[in-house]
């Protein structure tokens, strides 16, 4: 019997599995998501305690989940709630100590991981390209680094990828009912990625952007030569967001996420208005000027990555200028793959390109990812800037990457993709004793590793 794909959130009108022409069984779908989800989350937690004291921005949010935690009180409110609320609920599982501090983080890394899987599943209907791009996304090490470290920003990217994915499959399920619960979801998804950091709305106002524009070329009653099925201006495609229904997916369902996640802080002060007074500050804190840090870095330098932020660099037991051969140093640099970024940043340019020229929904998808994350730091108003705000906008590498370098059929289409990989994969190991504060890196070391005088 030929194998019947069944995408892993495709559903009819009446509920019902629908086939794909993929060829990959839902049984085998499933077991791909665990695998990546179990496996993600086991390679991150490997030396995620090596660093025994918080560092970094740890240091901020490990005392504001702690003091929730003993209080009720949520400090730190430049962010909003969630982020933080999550890194307690690891410190109430597991204890205040390193493993309670960044389990939560591996876990959310985990599922980034699996959104990227499935997002790509969406934009491809290919379990063998989705597999692909989540290897490829960890060997990138933007989620390997931020997942094993207390930050705000692995959360907001495992919400951005599951809400692309969910965004993805409601323009690409049979049926409209399922397409609209899948809206929802997405909405929802995208809401508790504001809910992290506010950067997480950029990804969600990208999208309205994107529906409204298609509804706009609708009410225009413009007309193309050939709209094909891979068109986002398809009727097929169009027809599923309507007006009313794209306000209740992308206005409503993300505000009720979002106002969910200040829930303990209302219930805290004992009264709804504290949903308000949050936010009033939180916008003091944000419009304020901030001073200058030695490794802040504009913009416009993130995608020749001029100036990535070390998060950690010590000798255990000793000071820094006992580093030597004999006394290596635990480093964690905020610093991607360099093979894996800029050849994305490429793949994401030909997306780019493709969504112009073709209209193509799959590259129109990548490349709203990349622009809506990236390009409102133009106008930042705090005027403080670090590489890792555009860690977000790499997310969308290797589903790009996927998209192009997979070309032919049967098995010599994997030719190129696997010799990637691998080179991929070479580059990550090479550059893992400054990503990783458990191995240790010596002078000697240190300096084939460090590109740019920029860099150090």
């Amino acid at each position: 019997m030929a194998d019947i794909a069944v995408s892993a959130a495709q559903m009819t009108g009446d509920g019902r599995a629908t086939a794909q022409a993929s060829g990959w069984p839902l049984r085998t779908l499933a077991v791909s998501g665990a695998l990546v989800l179990a496996l993600g989350l086991a390679l991150l937690l490997i030396g995620v305690t090596d660093a025994r004291d918080v560092y970094f921005d740890e240091t901020w949010y490990v005392p504001a989940a702690r003091e929730w935690l003993k209080s009720g009180e949520m400090t730190r409110q430049e962010h909003p709630a969630l982020a933080k609320l999550l890194i307690a609920c690891g410190m109430w599982l597991f204890g205040d100590n390193p493993l309670g501090w960044r389990a939560m983080s591996a876990l959310f890394g985990a599922i980034t991981l699996f959104g990227v899987w499935l997002w790509t599943l969406a934009l491809t209907r290919d379990n063998g390209r989705a597999l692909w791009a989540a290897a490829v996304t960890f060997v990138g090490a933007v989620v390997f680094v931020q997942a094993r470290i207390a930050m705000l920003d692995i959360f907001l990217m495992a919400f951005l990828t599951l809400g692309l994915a969910f965004f993805t499959f409601s323009f690409k399920v049979a049926g409209r009912r399922a397409a609209r619960i899948h809206g929802i979801f997405a909405g929802l998804s995208l809401g508790l990625a504001g809910a992290c950091k506010i950067s997480g709305f950029f990804l969600l106002m990208g999208l309205i952007v994107f529906v409204a524009f298609i509804a706009l070329l609708r009410h225009w009653r413009a007309r193309f030569a050939s709209a094909g099925p891979d068109d986002f201006y398809s009727p097929e495609i169009a027809a599923r967001w309507s007006p009313a229904f794209s306000a209740l997916a992308l206005l409503v369902a993300p505000f009720a996420s979002y106002a969910c996640a200040f829930a303990p802080q209302m219930v805290h002060a004992g009264a709804a208005s504290e949903f308000i007074a949050t936010h009033r500050r939180m916008f003091q804190i944000l419009s304020g000027h901030s001073a200058d840090h030695p490794y802040m870095s504009q913009w416009y330098t993130w995608p020749w990555m001029r100036r990535p932020v070390w998060y950690l660099f010590q000798v255990p037991g000793l000071e820094t200028s006992d580093w030597s051969e004999t006394h290596p140093a635990a480093a964690v640099d905020g610093l991607p793959n360099p093979f894996v970024a800029w050849s994305g940043e490429l793949a994401i340019l030909w997306c780019i390109l493709r969504a112009l020229h073709r209209r193509d929904l799959n590259a129109a998808l990548i490349s709203i990812l990349f622009l809506s994350e990236y390009l409102p730091w133009c106008v930042n108003p705090k005027g403080l800037e670090f590489f890792y705000y555009f860690f977000p906008s790499l997310l969308a590498c290797a589903p790009a990457l996927a998209l192009v370098l997979f070309r032919g059929e049967g098995r010599l289409r994997w030719i190129a993709p696997l010799a990637y990989l691998a080179l991929a994969a070479g580059f990550f190991v090479f550059f893992l004793p400054i990503l990783a504060s458990g191995l240790g890196v010596t002078p000697s070391q240190f300096e084939p590793r460090i590109w740019f005088e920029s860099w150090r």
